[in-house]
């Protein structure tokens, strides 16, 4: 089962912890603050101030990664890059966990966020996602929750962006929120 936790500050040791080795650090953490302080202002001030929804995964009741979520629109420069619409979301996430990647555990927390998260909102239209072209195994799960690539772009830090998209469901808001339709 996944859930998502709101970021609070009891997180900040487990982002810590999660941001300085193994996977999410090679493929999220290169550039994120170090420190306990820093990443409270990023994680805890920063973010919410521009809109940025910041969440823990667990897994089966156990902490295991990070996403985050907002509108495309709330970030002008990466929305013009990407080619974002006004109804856009984008998500970002990290497993913290090196040794649940490669199980499909991915693939679910990626569907239950479109599901709990980012479709959740009634304006949501499509989501978009920017992984490392490199990050295969992120891409492949991302094309298995039914994301496609558009483009690739280079960010103003010269990073490389695999742009992938994925459209809502056709479902009635009653169904999206578990209602039976009248």
């Amino acid at each position: 089962m996944v859930d998502f936790i709101p970021f609070d500050e009891s997180h900040i040791p487990l982002m810590q912890t999660w941001l300085s080795g193994g996977e999410a650090l090679h493929w999220y953490g290169r550039d994120e603050p170090k420190t306990e302080a820093e990443l409270r202002q990023k994680y805890l001030t920063e973010k919410p101030r521009g809109g940025t929804q910041c969440f823990i995964v667990n897994y089966d009741g156990e902490p295991i990664g990070y996403i985050q979520y907002y509108r495309a629109t709330d970030y002008p420069e990466w929305c013009s890059l990407v080619s974002g619409q006004p109804h856009d979301y984008a998500l970002d996430l990290f497993i913290g966990r090196d040794d649940l990647i490669g199980h499909g555990i991915g693939t679910r927390v990626v569907k239950a966020a479109l599901d709990k998260v980012v479709f959740s909102n009634d304006d949501a239209r499509r989501c978009v996602l920017g992984p490392s072209p490199d990050n295969k195994r992120a891409i492949r799960c991302y094309e298995k929750c039914g994301f496609q690539h558009v483009r690739t772009v280079v960010t103003e830090t010269g990073e490389q962006e695999y742009i992938m998209i994925a459209e809502r469901p056709n479902k009635s808001v009653a169904q999206r929120r578990g209602k039976p339709r009248a």
